[in-house]
C-alpha cells in the first residue's frame, strides 16, 4: 500500500513584528511558545421543511480570525506592545537638586524621580522647616505674610532658594519661585498650601494694591551621612533610626543609571505585521513560516510583577483583513509557506 507522506508538525520558531504597512524588517518579541490561531464560524441552516429531516441549504461564514501566544520577555517595547504604553529612555548621569517630602520616619522609603546608581556617592541634605518672608519695600498695602510669629512660613520639601509671592488684587496672589515657574494661587485671609508651603496672606489697615509682593527665602538645608542618616538604595533612600532628616523633606544629588520608562496607556494602539519563522523539529529541523498580515494586539489582561515561576504574558490578537492585499491568489489575513519534500 502506498502511503502519504509524514508531515507531522512539532514546532518552535522566533515571533516578530512591525507597524503595519511600514518600510521595515521585523523586530522580533522575544521568548515565545505555543502560537495559536482560531478561527470563529458562523453556521446558517435552512431546514427541509419538505419531509422535516436535516436541512435543505447550509452555509458557514468566517466571523474572526484570532490568535495567541505566550511570551517570557517583558521589555519596554513588549509592554508598549501590550499596554499601549509609551517608552522613555533614561541616560545614565548626575541628578542634581532633587527634593522630595518627608514624614522623617524610620523605615520611610523615600523613592527617587530616577533608579539609582548605588555605586556613586550621593549627597543628602535635610531642608529646613520654615523660611524667612519679607514685605517688599514700597507695598502699597499693609498686610503681612506670616505663619504665627517672625515672618516665619512652614516648609516641606521645599528646595533652597528664592520665592515670590505677588498681589494680583488686594485679595488675590501667585506663588513662583525664581525663573517665574508658578507653584500655586491664593487668596488673602485663606491659609496657602501647596509646592511644600504653608502660609496666610493678612491684610492689614490699608488694602493690598495689585503687585504688591513678598519675598520667601529657604536656606540651604543641612548635609546628612549616608550610614548614619539614611540608607542609599536602587530607588532611592531609606530613613535610619535616629535620623536627622525630619518631616521638612530633603534635597539630593545623585547618579542615575541607564534606564526605561514605561508610561501604561498614554498611547494609542498601532496596528502590526506579524510573522513566524518557524523550525519543524518532527522534520529535522525544516523551515516554514506564517506572515499575519494585519494584527491587532489586546491589552493583556494581568500583568504578574511578582512570582515565584517564570513570568508570561498572555498574549492574544484579532488578524484583521489587509485590504491592501490585492489578487485572487492573496490572502487579506495571513500566509503559510512550507518546503516541499521530495517523494
Amino acid at each position: 500500500m502506498i502511503h502519504a507522506q509524514d508531515r507531522s508538525l512539532i514546532g518552535h520558531g522566533v515571533v516578530g513584528t512591525k507597524p503595519f504597512q511600514s518600510r521595515r524588517g521585523f523586530g522580533e518579541v522575544g521568548n515565545s511558545n505555543e502560537l495559536k490561531l482560531a478561527h470563529a464560524t458562523e453556521e446558517k441552516a435552512l431546514p427541509n421543511y419538505r419531509t422535516g429531516v436535516g436541512n435543505n441549504n447550509s452555509v458557514t461564514r468566517i466571523t474572526a480570525v484570532t490568535g495567541s501566544f505566550t511570551l517570557y520577555d517583558v521589555t519596554p517595547p513588549n509592554l508598549a506592545l501590550l499596554l499601549n504604553a509609551k517608552v522613555k529612555g533614561v541616560a545614565a548621569g548626575a541628578v542634581a537638586g532633587e527634593v522630595h517630602p518627608t514624614a522623617g520616619e524610620a523605615g520611610e522609603h523615600v523613592v527617587f524621580a530616577n533608579l539609582v546608581d548605588t555605586s556613586a556617592d550621593a549627597t543628602v541634605k535635610a531642608l529646613p522647616a520654615t523660611g524667612d518672608a519679607i514685605a517688599t519695600e514700597g507695598n502699597g498695602g499693609d498686610g503681612t505674610l506670616n505663619n504665627g510669629t517672625d515672618g516665619k512660613v512652614s516648609t516641606s520639601g521645599v528646595a533652597a532658594g528664592t520665592y515670590t509671592v505677588t498681589l494680583s488684587s488686594a485679595s488675590a496672589f501667585t506663588v513662583t519661585k525664581s525663573g517665574g515657574t508658578v507653584i500655586g494661587s491664593g487668596t488673602v485671609g485663606e491659609e496657602f498650601s501647596a509646592g511644600g508651603f504653608n502660609f496666610t496672606v493678612t491684610a492689614g489697615t490699608t488694602q493690598f494694591i495689585a503687585d504688591d509682593t513678598f519675598t520667601i527665602t529657604v536656606a540651604a538645608g543641612t548635609e546628612v551621612e549616608a550610614g548614619i542618616d539614611y540608607l542609599l538604595t536602587s530607588y532611592g533612600l531609606q530613613i535610619t533610626a535616629n535620623s536627622r532628616i525630619g518631616a521638612s523633606g530633603i534635597s539630593v544629588d545623585y547618579a542615575r543609571v541607564e534606564a526605561s520608562v514605561v508610561e501604561v496607556f498614554k498611547a494609542a494602539s498601532v496596528e502590526q505585521t506579524m510573522h513566524f519563522a518557524g523550525l519543524n523539529d518532527a522534520q529535522n529541523g525544516e523551515p516554514y513560516d506564517a506572515t499575519l498580515h494585519r494584527v491587532k494586539f489586546k491589552t493583556i489582561a494581568e500583568l504578574s510583577l511578582s512570582s515565584t515561576e517564570y513570568v508570561g504574558l498572555a498574549v492574544t490578537f484579532e488578524c484583521m483583513q489587509d485590504y491592501t492585499r490585492t489578487g485572487d491568489e492573496l490572502s487579506q489575513f495571513y500566509t503559510l509557506r512550507q518546503v516541499n519534500k521530495a517523494a
